[in-house]
């Protein structure tokens, strides 16, 4: 018995040292099995890899230096997947009926939102926001509402880009005609009437304008942008309900939205804005702008006095003042901006096997790290920073070359609201956005949709379009003619907007009833 006691111990005792030893010889974190039959040390893990599918407006190589180096600071293998912008909702289709859905993506359709979380196509990101998404929450979480929110829950990040509008006017031509900055509807029309009539450009021609606008061409919320100021006199808020007595009425039933259009009618009889507003595209109407035949426009001061600053072809540069006209109950101002309804609109995929590292990599390109790298790439290599001012670093000074190492290319994905670009602008553009910001007209603004809008796609938006279009047009009785557009809108669904407006305006806004 004492024998075989003994053997019992010393066989224990050999079973602990190996086991002792073969823990001493263990990395850590491992287990040894690995070591004990490759006699190898494990190898890391290999990067996750999700795919975000996501818009573009210019062209970029797939593999470039910016991507490259989000995937080195995220520890993320992300591969974005990206169709021209126009293309995406299409594309998007596409993936969910082939069932090949990335693991994020853009959707820059509003209405559509709904069905995804219906359709469970999507998953609610309350709790990855708070685990991984902390940057997105300090930039963005007041703008999670709206459209972003089914049923009390965050399944869309918007974008959240835009500017504010404001009217700008020729500084220079106003000094030159010995006119005042005009701060009134009858004080702007005097200038129009000079602009298109005294030669402010002094080449002996009368070929100048005195409003540009355009109509056709942009995005359909850019539709009515260039003429909103002029209805903003008479308190409508171009392409928005307002609440009257009760209900959510659209702007081309407000009061005040015949004498918007009687106004302009008289400058395109006289002359005295663009004759080719109806038909000309966004981007021929800059040029006139760029070449110095335009006296005043409504646009984003982004533009006017900082992008299109070497667009210019007059020497010296024209010179610009943002201004804002007050109608004849001095009323006026300008659109308000809603970023939280401002997309497209970024989700998460049910069918992504890596959640937590989708909100990882969209929680670092919307950080100021991540914003400075997707906007103007590496600090060091494509630009520099010396006494807080910004400085490219040559050839990327070319905007070509810079997109080229995919620069820009990444910015919008996420967008971080007063991003690094932002900051960079000039104090005249700066004080214009904030102009804007600080004369937001009143309106009665929808995030969800009335159904009827819904059930009958643009039927409401192309009788609009059509009668805006053609009263201004007109040389005919305008008030009878107005009476017919209002009977057609109203019977082609305009009533049943109200009501569908007016119940989603209440509950979206409890404390209005």
């Amino acid at each position: 018995m004492v024998k075989l006691k003994l053997k019992k111990t010393v066989t224990f005792s050999l079973i602990s040292v190996m086991m002792m030893s073969a823990v001493a010889c263990t990395a850590p974190g491992t287990t040894g099995k690995e070591d004990n039959k490759t006699g190898e040390s494990s190898k890391p893990a290999a990067p996750v890899t999700v795919r975000i599918l996501i818009d573009k407006t210019t062209n970029f190589p797939e593999d470039n230096t910016v991507v490259q180096e989000i995937r080195k600071r995220t520890g993320v293998n992300v591969q974005f997947l990206t169709v021209d912008a126009p293309d995406l909702e299409t594309k998007l289709n596409t993936m969910i009926a082939s069932s090949d859905m990335p693991d994020a993506f853009l959707n820059p359709n509003k209405a559509k939102i709904k069905d995804l979380v219906s359709n469970q196509v999507i998953i609610p990101m309350d709790d990855l926001l708070k685990s991984n998404g902390k940057n997105i929450l300090d930039n963005k979480g007041s703008i999670l509402k709206g459209a972003s929110q089914v049923d009390g829950k965050v399944y869309a990040i918007p974008r959240g880009w835009g500017f504010g509008n404001v009217l700008t006017i020729r500084k220079d031509w106003l000094d030159k005609l010995k006119l005042p900055v005009p701060k009134t509807i009858d004080e702007y029309y005097k200038v129009l009437q000079a602009f298109a009539n005294q030669d402010p450009d002094g080449n002996g021609q009368k070929d100048t304008i005195g409003v540009g606008a355009y109509f056709a061409g942009g995005k359909e919320s850019d539709v009515y942008s260039t003429f909103s100021h002029i209805f903003a006199a008479y308190g409508v808020p171009v392409g928005r309900g307002k609440l009257i007595d009760g209900k959510v009425i659209p702007w081309v039933l407000q009061p005040g939205f015949m004498d918007g259009i009687k106004f302009l009618n008289k400058l395109y009889k006289e002359g005295l804005m663009d004759p080719e507003f109806a038909t000309i595209s966004n981007l021929k109407e800059f040029e006139k702008l760029w070449n110095g035949k335009m006296g005043t426009f409504e646009f984003t001061p982004n533009g006017i006095t900082q992008n299109w600053l070497t667009r210019y072809v007059e020497n010296p540069k024209p010179q610009f003042e943002f201004t804002v006209i007050k109608g004849p109950n001095n009323q006026g101002g300008t659109q308000r901006l809603y970023l939280e309804d401002s997309g497209p609109w970024m989700h998460i995929s049910k069918a992504s096997k890596h959640p937590a590292e989708v909100m990882k990599v969209l929680d670092f390109l919307i950080s100021d790290e991540g914003d400075k790298l997707t906007w103007a790439g590496i600090e060091g290599k494509h630009y520099k920073m010396e006494n807080g001012k910004f400085e490219w670093i040559k050839p990327y000074d070319d905007a070509a070359s810079l997109r080229n190492e995919g620069g820009f290319a990444y910015n919008g994905v996420m967008n971080r609201i007063n991003g690094f670009s932002v900051q960079l602008l000039n104090d005249q553009t700066k004080a214009g956005l904030k102009l804007s910001s600080d004369n937001a007209i009143e309106d009665a603004y929808l995030y969800d949709i009335p159904e009827i809008e819904r059930n009958t796609g643009k039927v409401l938006q192309d009788i609009t379009k059509e009668g805006f279009s053609s009263l201004i047009l007109s040389k005919g009785d305008l008030d009878k003619e107005y009476e017919s557009f209002k009977k057609k809108y109203l019977d082609a669904g305009g009533q049943k907007w109200i009501e569908q407006a007016t119940e989603i305006y209440k509950k979206e806004h409890p404390e209005k009833k």
